[in-house]
């Protein structure tokens, strides 16, 4: 004997299953893929999917793909579906055996592989994400084109090379002007103090007298003080005698002539 609920029934148990998702407190969740793929004809193709949601992933989290061929006006047809760490074969006899799971949940990631892709998986590939309470949105759908080599966009090896190539020639551009700027200033820092005699003539003295050496140097260094010529030392013979000896011991007065 088959049992039925009356209608009145079934309609509270409805009622009572929408009011205990509200008061669990029912949120959005978002899925998203990339707008089209490109894929050879033959290759196995990688579908993104990833998803954001509030609540932590639960073992009752889902995951549903769809498939709906280049054309057609019908409703999307399940080619998988994942959950609890398990995964199931859709109902599309097209997919059977070729759609593995390649995604993390625990990472957010739902993508899937689809195995020898061929001209009529040319259409839209739709992924569903369920995580209860977040059981409200929207599937993120991926336009697949299944096409050859010949026919691949070229947008890998040469934007990356050229890329790569760029930056290169923009790095060495900045070091050999760092390295100009650098030495300019240094070169610049070559002429500023003391003179050549001067500086000489101060490391001469440095050697005898330390605190008058400090005063030539801070002297020299100050760029309002006059530019002073060089300095001639003359020893002076006060003995009278033309004949004496250069060795003897006499005083000797140094006179200290500088240009003003």
């Amino acid at each position: 004997m088959e049992i039925r609920l009356p209608i009145s029934t079934h309609s509270y148990v409805s009622v009572c299953v929408s009011v205990l998702f509200i008061i669990a407190g029912v949120s959005a969740i978002d899925v998203f893929t990339p707008a089209e793929v490109f894929v050879e004809n033959g290759t196995t193709a990688t579908l993104s999917c990833s998803f954001k949601s509030k609540e932590v992933v639960g073992s009752a989290a889902s995951v549903t793909w769809y498939f709906l061929a280049e054309g057609d006006t019908g409703q999307p047809t399940s080619i998988f579906y994942h959950s609890g760490g398990k995964h199931f074969p859709g109902s599309l006899p097209q997919f059977k055996s070729r759609v593995e799971w390649a995604g993390d949940m625990n990472k957010k990631d739902a993508s899937i592989r689809v195995i020898q892709m061929q001209f009529k998986d040319n259409g839209t590939f739709s992924c569903d994400v369920k995580n209860p309470p977040d059981i409200t949105g929207q599937m993120s759908v991926t336009k697949v084109r299944v096409v050859m080599k010949e026919a691949l966009p070229h947008t890998s090896a040469a934007v990356i090379v050229g890329g790569v190539i760029g930056a290169v020639i923009g790095i060495i551009i900045i070091s050999v002007v760092t390295y100009l700027i650098i030495r300019r200033q240094d070169h610049t820092h070559d002429y500023e103090g003391c003179t050549s005699l001067e500086s000489v003539s101060s490391q001469n003295t440095r050697v005898g007298k330390k605190a008058e050496s400090s005063n030539d140097n801070s002297r020299c260094s100050s760029p309002s003080a006059p530019v002073q010529g060089p300095v001639i030392y003359a020893q002076l013979d006060h003995s009278g005698s033309k004949n004496a000896s250069i060795h003897k011991m006499e005083p000797v007065v140094y006179a200290d002539i500088r240009k003003n």
